[in-house]
């Protein structure tokens, strides 16, 4: 008789850890999902460029990195042409000769907005995250 208890208990405590570890896996899922999708890949992304729908990487031989503070003069300054801004890892249009500048007015390319664009129309010039 004592045998059969010990093996009823111990077959109620392989159950309870079969739950727990069960719980704790289901957990570990949910968390690795919330931080790969919401913190990973708004601090893994990079920034696009595109000119006539064809995409600038680099300006004159310095690549356009989120990564990197600095200023890109896209175009010609005797031309047409936008200056953009990065930094703090943040993306702006500081400069541009089109009529408009709504580019400029833009501000900040805003990385909570997944369909965020900077656009200046009349250069054709579009800067969104990858």
């Amino acid at each position: 008789m004592l045998i059969g208890k010990r093996e009823k208990i111990s077959e109620k405590k392989v159950k309870m850890l079969e739950i727990i570890s069960i719980i704790a896996i289901v957990a570990f899922a949910i968390l690795s999902y919330i931080f790969s999708t919401f913190i990973l890949k708004k601090d893994s992304r990079n920034i696009s460029v595109y000119v006539d729908g064809k995409r600038i990487t680099q300006v004159n031989g310095h690549k356009i990195d989120i990564n990197v503070n600095g200023t890109y003069v896209i175009g010609d300054k005797s031309g047409d042409y936008n200056v953009i801004e990065i930094k703090d890892k943040k993306v702006s249009c500081i400069e541009a000769n089109c009529p408009d500048e709504i580019c400029v007015k833009h501000g900040d390319l805003r990385k909570d907005l997944d369909n965020d664009m900077i656009i200046c129309a009349p250069h054709r010039m579009t800067i969104q995250y990858e």
